[in-house]
């Protein structure tokens, strides 16, 4: 069953609370999508629903009261994949749809319109020197204000820095970008649920070894191409379930506070921590039991509320 729960943190006496909003019933969303992407355009919370398997990206009016999910027209072709998946970012006030293909190391840019239709795409790929395939983690991210990608291998440990900046014009209606290689080094294989927050304006973000156990917090440095610091190390003990968890993400939250969400599919264990500002470990929010099976669990926000989508993608049938 997809789901989407509003988000409470304990404040005070008062405990946290994850409580159940919307469950679909006959029309939502459709089943297979392997990426879900919420953005704001025009206004308006969408989410951009990306089927690996048949390339279709469909999109959805995302609201704070019913209907909680509307489809919606989404004319967008991206061309150029087969593409493995998708995340968005923005740049000069310009919302970017971000594919990526792991068997070439493929990135594609692709700008959005208000009306929901994307750019010829602009196409990035690594190097010889500074490959680009088999990222199975990519990750946009600011930095004083410049626009940065993460990429990580997991089987093999290698991970890059991409810089993305705009130029002064470009050809065929594809975006004015260039990407470029700024910082490449191997880390451990096996490091996965990547989720990137800020304090003070320096980037930070939370991961799980999974190959040899290991929680951790690191900083990635105010200039990318210095690579990544560790922060905090074998903060397993504070996340005893850490090799169970299925998803992990950062929920967008009032003055940027960062707050970690985990989620265990097969019993539908969702958690909420708050990241304390050491950034040596979490204080646990709120503990509770949302749905189960869940594939894809997806944090937004619309006006003062926070909210996670669980998506169950292959027990749902087609939205239309």
């Amino acid at each position: 069953m997809n789901a989407i729960y509003s988000i409470t943190a304990a404040s005070g006496s008062t405990q946290g609370a994850l409580k159940q909003q919307w469950a679909q019933g006959g029309t939502g969303l459709a089943a297979g999508y392997t990426s879900l992407v919420p953005v704001e355009i025009g206004g308006r919370r969408i989410l951009f629903a990306f089927n690996k398997t048949t390339q279709q990206l469909d999109a959805y009016i995302l609201s704070g009261s019913d209907p909680w999910v509307q489809q919606t027209t989404c004319k967008a072709n991206l061309i150029g994949g087969p593409w493995d998946t998708i995340k968005s970012f923005v740049l000069g006030n310009v919302e970017y749809l971000l594919a990526y293909r792991a068997d070439t190391g493929g990135f594609g840019f692709f700008a959005v319109a208000d009306d929901l239709t994307v750019s010829p795409p602009y196409i990035f790929a690594g190097s010889h020197t500074t490959p680009a395939d088999g990222f199975t983690t990519v990750a946009p991210y600011t930095s004083l204000n410049g626009q940065y990608l993460l990429g990580y291998n997991f089987t093999t440990g290698r991970v890059e820095n991409f810089s993305v900046a705009v130029v002064p014009s470009s050809t065929g209606g594809k975006p004015a970008l260039l990407a470029l290689n700024v910082w490449y080094h191997l880390w451990a294989p096996g490091w996965t649920q990547f989720a990137f927050f800020q304090l003070g304006g320096s980037n930070f973000f939370f991961k799980i070894n999974t190959a040899k156990l290991n929680v951790n917090i690191d900083h990635m440095q105010d200039n990318p191409a210095m690579g990544s610091i560790e922060i905090g190390s074998q903060l397993q003990a504070q996340l005893p379930d850490a090799l169970s968890i299925d998803a992990a993400a950062i929920i967008p939250w009032a003055y940027g506070e960062p707050y970690l969400l985990t989620y265990i599919a097969s019993s539908g264990v969702t958690a909420v921590y708050q990241i304390r500002s050491d950034c040596l470990g979490w204080t646990l929010q709120v503990s509770s039991t949302t749905v189960t099976g869940a594939s894809i669990a997806v944090p937004y926000r619309i006006g003062d509320t926070s909210y996670i989508l669980f998506y169950q993608g292959a027990s749902v049938g087609k939205a239309r």
